[in-house]
């Protein structure tokens, strides 16, 4: 468990992504639809998990870095997994 507080709102943002994670995995087996409308709201928690990853890191020591860390690449997955959508799909073409 982190020690600092930015590592305990790293903490926070990691279940408020993993959060985001399950709820697109469950609907990509309902709707592939209401998927993608999960995924672009991910430019707002992700940016979010970046700041406070990093912050996370530059504060935390020893073993309470993996959550941070964590953070991090998780938040990076979610950014990658919107701009891939934003850009990436071309429906009708």
């Amino acid at each position: 468990m982190p020690r600092t507080n930015m590592g305990k709102i790293s903490f926070a943002m990691l279940l408020i992504l993993f959060i985001q994670i399950i709820s697109i995995v469950t609907m990509l087996f309902i709707n592939g639809l209401g998927a993608l409308t999960i995924i672009l709201y991910s430019f707002v928690t992700a940016p979010f998990g970046l700041l406070f990853g990093i912050s996370g890191i530059v504060k935390e020591s020893g073993r309470s870095l993996i959550v941070p860390w964590v953070t991090t690449i998780v938040s990076v997955i979610l950014l990658a997994l919107f701009l891939i959508t934003l850009f990436g799909f071309s429906f009708g073409d």
